[in-house]
């Protein structure tokens, strides 16, 4: 795959729905970034998934004491990342991508950009821990297709350096990239069965003599 994030001691959901605390980082968010945040979560994973306020409080803390030494976790800057990637797969014109699934990544991308946050960018260490959370509970359903629309660029990209051409004026859409995912399938098994065969006849070669 292409997509791989570092895990973080990310919150499960609390079941008894009882959260005990209500600083995060600090800082006391708002109902209404709670209730955003909530909303979000509970669209992309379902309200049985949705992480509670203590839960994240705790993480924070967590991720606070082993990091304090750092600007911003590399985990959440890989989840900023992955999410720069799924908006471009949303913004493609060139990718058929189901509208259940642009809807999801609209819904974090909606999220991060907005100025209802639990843990606005700009909070030390863990800014952005609140859109990361989101990320996780959206990626089973997103991982596939991030992964598709990362290997249909880099296809592009090689089939418009063959022919001479910008990638995107190239009419390169999902099913020219899975004619070209084929081939290079072929092509690669092609060259490990070469690799297993030899070019010299079964017989061997006649021995050189000397009289």
């Amino acid at each position: 795959m292409y997509v791989h994030l570092d895990s973080l001691p990310l919150p499960a959901a609390d079941p008894s729905g009882r959260a005990r605390r209500n600083h995060i980082a600090g800082r006391v968010p708002d109902q209404r970034s709670i209730e955003r945040f909530q909303r979000v979560a509970s669209a992309l994973a379902g309200p049985e998934q949705v992480p509670q306020l203590d839960g994240i409080a705790s993480a924070a803390r967590q991720l606070l004491d082993q990091h304090a030494d750092r600007t911003r976790l590399s985990g959440i800057r890989q989840r900023a990342r992955c999410l720069r990637a799924l908006r471009m797969l949303a913004s493609e014109p060139a990718w058929q991508l189901d509208p259940e699934l642009r809807e999801r990544i609209q819904l974090i991308a909606d999220y991060a950009t907005g100025s209802e946050r639990l843990l606005p960018d700009a909070v030390p260490v863990v800014g952005g821990l609140d859109y990361a959370l989101l990320v996780d509970l959206a990626m089973p359903r997103l991982i596939d297709e991030l992964d598709a629309y990362l290997d249909f660029r880099r296809l592009r990209i090689e089939e418009a350096i063959l022919r001479g051409e910008r990638p995107h004026e190239l009419a390169f859409g999902r099913d020219e990239w899975l004619e070209a995912r084929q081939a290079e399938l072929r092509l690669l098994a092609h060259i490990l069965e070469r690799g297993r065969q030899t070019y010299l006849e079964e017989t061997g070669a006649p021995r050189f003599q000397v009289h």
